[in-house]
């Protein structure tokens, strides 16, 4: 064969006119990739837009989109979506709670009672120390509050516990006095674990 052989018989080629682009890439067994272009084995490459109804899965196997039945939360939940999640999920027990969702919440409930226990002390009580009629306003407001955030707090509990891949029935060892609200402060502040997927339904 000539050496001018117009195919290039690689035998015949210069090391310094080594194969470039695809053929390279073929050569070595490498993989051209491309946003819609084809890689090394001739599939096309389609752009990665998720479908509608498609819940992209983050870590640990949460869904970065809220619903209100079986879907947990993105790890990184900030001090306002924490709360929209506590009402939105008002009764929901199943899924998982990350520690963000539940920590923030229980801050909420803590300048909460703060405020409200305070503003009673200050100008709800009269000199006697006896609660007068702005008194009983706030600490009506106070047992509301409570009251009405009792199911949603039980509930984000049993969500951050499933997160732990912990059945919500060890929320039970709260009744334990003293030591039972010591080992569930533990149980909420472990990091998540993937095998609490198993909640989500």
């Amino acid at each position: 064969m000539s050496t001018n052989d117009p195919h290039g018989s690689p035998q015949y080629r210069s090391a310094g006119s080594q194969p470039t682009g695809p053929e390279q890439q073929a050569a070595y067994g490498g993989r051209q990739s491309c946003a819609g272009g084809r890689n090394g084995y001739g599939y096309q490459q389609q752009p990665g837009y998720p479908q509608p109804g498609y819940h992209q899965p983050g870590p640990y196997g949460y869904q970065q989109n809220m619903q209100r039945a079986g879907t947990q939360p993105g790890v990184h939940v900030g001090f306002g979506e924490a709360i929209k999640r506590f009402f939105a999920k008002y009764a929901q027990f199943s899924g998982r709670a990350s520690r963000s969702e539940y920590w923030w919440v229980a801050l909420f409930f803590f300048l909460v009672s703060f405020v409200l226990n305070t503003l009673v002390t200050a100008v709800g009580t009269d000199s006697f120390g006896e609660l007068n009629g702005l008194g009983l306003v706030l600490s009506l407001a106070l047992f509301v509050f409570a009251l009405g955030t009792l199911v949603p707090s039980l509930a984000v509990a049993v969500r951050r516990l499933h997160d732990v891949n912990l059945s919500g029935w060890m929320l039970l060892i709260g009744l334990i006095p003293l030591v039972g609200w010591i080992v569930l402060i533990v149980l909420t502040v472990l990091p998540p674990k993937p095998e609490g997927a198993r909640f989500d339904r």
